[in-house]
């Protein structure tokens, strides 16, 4: 992986890697360059042969270990998904700059990012009422999408 390649967002992330103390290391940098490039959520398998792509050699436990450290940092941000694998995005990428917040179909497993403010109402609401700090980015709602309704209309 050339490091003069480094997106903004990459560039942004290593910068708070360094801010912090930690070490920049070429499992670190692969990690939060194949976040960065990804289109969709990615679980950490999905991260771990995408990174033996761009760097040979890293070996698997190093990228599950770097994503645990990077996530700790706040550097990215981790979601449970019921059912399924915990997924993973940048949290210093443009597309996540102000955070996103993840609906999933329980018929179709469908994944849905919604801004995070729209739950802001709620967390207010949670933090007024009952002393509570919403972490919405934590995990997926869970739901019923609108096709598998129209498809089922017995299930609403």
């Amino acid at each position: 992986m050339r490091h003069t390649d480094e997106s903004p967002a990459v560039a942004e992330a290593l910068g708070l890697l360094r801010d912090k103390g930690e070490r920049v290391t070429a499992a670190r940098r692969a990690v939060l360059q194949v976040l960065d490039d990804a289109s969709g959520h990615l679980c950490a398998e999905d991260i771990v042969t995408r990174v033996d792509e761009a760097e040979p050699g890293v070996h698997r436990a190093t990228v599950y270990r770097s994503l645990q450290s990077l996530a700790e940092l706040g550097i990215v941000a981790h979601t449970h998904v019921p059912g399924s694998a915990t997924i993973y995005h940048l949290r210093h990428s443009a597309a996540a700059r102000t955070g996103h917040a993840h609906l999933q179909c329980t018929t179709c497993q469908g994944f849905f990012d919604i801004p995070i403010e729209w739950l802001g109402p709620i967390g207010d609401r949670v933090r007024t009422q009952l002393g509570f700090e919403l972490d919405a980015q934590h995990a997926a709602l869970l739901g019923t999408c609108a096709e598998c309704r129209a498809a089922d209309p017995a299930a609403h």
